[in-house]
């Protein structure tokens, strides 16, 4: 009896053990732990492995863990990982990235009268640079070495380092430390360590990641060297996070960050919000530098209008403010962002001041038909769809004077046409009979939005038979892969007129005849005139000759 009420305590305990949340510990072995129920952590650990928060768990941790290189953290879609304690990495690879206004504010301690400091570069400075580092009156030339030695004093005096340098490419400190010939150590200050301003602290590679499908709560806690990808809810508050950015914040995700830390970066940004991201970002300190707090970046962006052809005038784009013109492609598609800063729309500065892309596109599509065109603000989204204005011209009908035509006279009819689109455009007309070009008076007008005209138009035929005239829009070259979207490509037709030939009426051979008879009498007239003449002069001769006898 005694042993069945032990085991049944036994097992309330266990019960309640398992409500109030296991308490629990990282890998060691290299394995990967499945957290699939609630566990606190709120020791000192020493972690080698891989940890999954499983979907509905949560995992706290309050105390500190520090973790070997390329180990990760998931966080499954619905769990949590809440921290108020430490992630640290085991390797920590920074550098402090230095420029002409980049000072260093350093004390270590009353160590020795004096000393000297060596300072090491992530890289041999080239010869031909000038680089040089000063404190007080002491200067130290870097050229040509991969890390300097500066005489200093080490009893509790407040030093401040300058530097000299006039070179293109970044030059990281690695590490400072302060050599003395007292008895004590010689510390060693690291890069995340170094008390700086103006310039920037760089990781250069992390430790291991952490990877939130889920959510991720920090409350005063401490991350160093983790690669850290948000794609769901990450909420930061009152936390530093060193070494350990740029923080990538996936689209459709969500992060807050609020009065806290975030120093070295990778990338020149400690945050990184992709496409449609949202982001609060309230009183923090951010890398500094030439370190962005944050940008907002565009995976694409993509345009896509009504047209091929169309000129694209962008003015004012992403990071550099760049100007630039294309052309939609056959689809009516355009990418204006062809490079990074092209795709940054939004960004907080290293001085915490809050900037947006102010960029502009004009749209132009040029035709014979004249220029139609659009101005818009360039859209913060990785695709966006932007229409020209453009015309639609319909011929609506067409009213011939008659339904009968003679045969090579002309006949009138009345061409209406409107303009039921959104710019205006001049046209011509060209009509038709059948798949022919007929012969009819030019047709060309000009054409509001929303405005109809009524157009005369003679129309001549040289064949008899019936026939139906056919008249439509003439359209440009470059707008023929849209010819639907602005005409009635079939255009509009008249009723149907019979051509005939004319016949001959009864009086015409009576006319033909009678003109004939004069011409006839006129010419016999003629003819008589001139036979008498002749005959009259040529007796005259013979009269003179009888009298001269």
């Amino acid at each position: 009896m005694r042993t069945a009420v032990c085991f049944t305590i036994l097992l309330i305990f266990t019960s309640l053990s398992s409500i109030a949340g296991v308490h629990a510990a990282p890998p060691n072995d290299g394995t990967t732990l499945l957290i699939s129920a609630d566990e606190t952590w709120n020791d000192t650990y020493t972690m080698s492995g891989n940890i999954i928060v499983e979907n509905g768990a949560t995992l706290t941790i309050d105390g500190e863990v520090t973790l070997s290189t390329n180990n990760a953290i998931t966080v499954q879609e619905n769990a949590t990982l809440a921290l108020s304690g430490s992630l640290i990495g085991e390797d920590l690879d920074s550098g402090l990235a230095v420029m002409n206004n980049t000072q260093l504010h350093l004390n270590f301690g009353d160590l020795a009268e004096t000393g000297q400091l060596r300072v090491d570069f992530d890289q041999t400075i080239p010869s031909s640079a000038m680089f040089n580092m000063s404190i007080g009156e002491q200067t130290a030339d870097a050229a040509g070495t991969d890390h300097i030695f500066i005489d200093i004093p080490l009893n509790g005096t407040d030093l401040v380092a300058d530097f000299d340098i006039y070179y293109a490419f970044e030059i990281q400190i690695l590490s400072i430390q302060a050599l003395h010939s007292g008895s004590g150590e010689s510390p060693i200050l690291l890069a995340n360590e170094i008390n700086q301003t103006n310039g920037s602290l760089m990781w250069n590679s992390a430790s291991f990641n952490l990877e939130v499908l889920g959510t991720l709560l920090l409350d005063g806690a401490t991350i160093y060297g983790a690669d850290i990808t948000c794609s769901h809810v990450c909420n930061i508050q009152s936390s530093s996070i060193i070494g350990s950015a740029p923080i990538d914040v996936s689209d459709g995700s969500s992060i807050t960050v609020n009065e806290s830390s975030i120093l070295g970066s990778r990338t020149d940004e400690d945050i990184i919000v992709h496409d449609l991201a949202q982001i609060t970002y309230t009183n923090n300190q951010g890398t500094g530098g030439y370190t962005d707090g944050w940008i907002r970046l565009l995976s694409q962006r993509q345009i896509q209008t009504n047209s091929a052809n169309i000129t694209v005038h962008q003015t004012g784009i992403g990071y550099g403010s760049s100007v630039r013109d294309d052309i939609t492609d056959v689809n009516g598609m355009v990418d204006i962002g062809g490079s990074e800063w092209k795709r940054i729309v939004e960004w907080v500065d290293q001085n915490g001041v809050y900037h947006s892309e102010n960029g502009e596109l004009t749209l132009t599509l040029s035709s014979g038909w004249g220029d139609f065109t659009t101005t818009v603000p360039a859209p913060h989204t990785p695709t966006a769809v932007i229409d020209v204005p453009l015309p639609y011209i319909e011929v609506v009908s067409i009213d011939a004077e008659d339904t009968t035509a003679e045969v090579n006279k002309k006949i009138g009819a009345m061409v209406t046409v409107r303009n039921t689109g959104s710019a205006s455009a001049t046209v011509n007309i060209w009509c038709y009979v059948g798949d022919n070009l007929t012969e009819t008076t030019a047709l060309t007008t000009s054409l509001a939005p929303g405005e109809e005209k009524e157009l005369p138009v003679s129309w001549w035929a040289n064949t008899d038979g019936a026939q139906i005239l056919n008249c439509k829009t003439l359209i440009p070259n470059i707008l023929s892969s849209i010819a639907e979207d602005i005409t009635n490509v079939e255009g509009g037709n008249s009723q149907e007129v019979g051509w005939y030939i004319g016949e001959e009426t009864e009086d015409q051979p009576l006319i033909v005849y009678g003109i004939l008879v004069v011409l006839i009498a006129i010419g016999s007239i003629l003819v008589a005139r001139r036979a008498a003449q002749k005959n009259y002069y040529g007796d005259v001769p013979e009269a003179f000759e009888e009298v001269e006898r």
